[in-house]
């Protein structure tokens, strides 16, 4: 079935956070105004070929008594004056389907915000899980190289070591400290961006709890490729450019010939010699004869952007496609990673199990358990990263398709189960 695609993340504390962001983020909402000042233009681009009305006065007056026929010079008016240029070669209609062409482009300029913001807020709240857990990964390498400091200490004592194992286990342990400081600045650079995405100053608190990272799911692309292609924003704007290129070609050659106008004006004052109230009115024709050839270089630009719009569109095509397959490689790659991941974490928790019982029935040290464990701490950092990388990586076919993605529920089920288990 059709889906939200950050949904495929399941989860949702996710979900709340892509609502708010579609709310709020600036960029969003700069995009909105642009494509309501679009709406509004499509609403009054035919208006200049419909009739006009205006209403107009003046008053004047000067010493001399001598009666004044010229009607610019009548000491008083007040005029109804009204025009109207007749489309006489589409005009109109070319007026009104550019401008509905410029709004097509900026409600795609709001899918294409919508789209770039949702997958960076996705793709931040990924890694700050991520980060959440290699610190608490971290917690428990320091328990490790703590127990194998205490190891090397007592075969040191005792003759049976080196006291280089022990300064060995303790540099160790600083490093580690160290990565954790490192780790925390990070977390809290990621809750801040998620602030910022959510056009909000401070970042949430509630965010730096630690919490399981968001398990991908099975997620596919169901539809013909040309089909994802044309669903991605820059791919749909770049479509309407091509064709408002055309409609502005129409414009420009519609120049090239005669314009009809129809004026007329009702009037006390007068507009008529000799009355207090006239009407005067009458067409005019406008013949283009001789322009220094202006017209018809605007018709060859028109020309020109047109041919541009259309490699444009082109590039827009390959551009997809090429993200698009690359996405695709990358997911598949990232699945097969978590599953080896997850397969190697789980031998490394049963090699755990083992050397614990071994060290409670004394017949094994405590060093061959400390080895373990940092075995699998290691095993359980590189499946975090794998996790990671594939939730980034289906975001990023999220944004390669226009977010065209569909999931299979029980594909879903199957990939998350077995890493929530190797996560208790």
């Amino acid at each position: 079935m059709k889906l939200e695609w950050w949904k495929a993340l399941n989860d949702k504390q996710l979900d709340a956070i892509v609502s708010r962001v579609q709310q709020s983020n600036l960029t969003l909402v700069q995009a909105r105004e642009r494509r309501a000042a679009a709406s509004a233009m499509e609403r009054s681009a035919s208006s200049a070929y419909l009739p006009n009305l205006a209403l107009s006065g003046s008053a004047t007056g000067s010493t001399g008594k001598i009666n004044i026929d010229d009607i610019s010079r009548r000491p008083a008016q007040i005029n109804l004056e009204t025009g109207w240029e007749i489309a006489l070669f589409g005009q109109n209609e070319l007026t009104q389907k550019a401008a509905s062409l410029e709004r097509n482009m900026a409600a795609e300029d709001v899918e294409a915000a919508k789209l770039s913001v949702t997958a960076e807020a996705a793709i931040s709240y990924v890694r700050l899980r991520a980060l959440q857990q290699q610190r608490g990964n971290l917690d428990g390498l320091s328990s490790a190289y703590a127990k194998s400091k205490n190891v090397a200490a007592v075969r040191s004592k005792s003759g049976l070591g080196s006291s280089l194992d022990t300064q060995v286990a303790t540099d160790e342990s600083r490093a580690i400290e160290q990565q954790k400081h490192g780790l925390d600045n990070a977390i809290a650079g990621e809750i801040q961006r998620i602030a910022i995405l959510q056009g909000l100053p401070d970042g949430d608190g509630a965010l730096a709890a630690k919490a399981s990272q968001p398990l991908p799911a099975r997620a596919f692309v169901a539809q013909v490729p040309a089909e994802v292609l044309r669903q991605r924003p820059d791919v749909r704007r770049a479509e309407w450019n091509v064709l408002k290129a055309g409609a502005d070609v129409g414009l420009a050659t519609a120049d090239l010939y005669p314009k009809l106008h129809l004026s007329g004006v009702i009037g006390f004052g007068s507009p008529v010699s000799g009355s207090l109230f006239g009407v005067i009115g009458g067409p005019s024709l406008q013949i283009p004869i001789f322009d220094y050839g202006k017209r018809h270089d605007i018709v060859e630009a028109r020309k020109a952007q047109m041919r541009e719009a259309i490699s444009a569109y082109h590039q827009a095509i390959l551009v997809a496609h090429g993200e698009a397959l690359s996405a695709l490689r990358a997911l598949s790659v990232a699945r097969q990673e978590t599953l080896r991941a997850n397969a190697a974490h789980a031998t490394a928790k049963k090699s755990v199990a083992a050397a614990e019982l071994l060290a409670r029935q004394g017949l094994s040290d405590q060093s061959v358990l400390a080895a373990r464990q940092i075995h699998a701490a290691e095993n359980r950092r590189l499946l975090i990263e794998a996790i990671k990388d594939e939730a980034e990586a289906l975001v990023a076919l999220a944004r390669a398709t226009g977010g065209n993605l569909t999931s299979a529920a029980q594909g879903a089920k199957n990939n998350s189960d077995p890493q929530r288990k190797s996560r208790s």
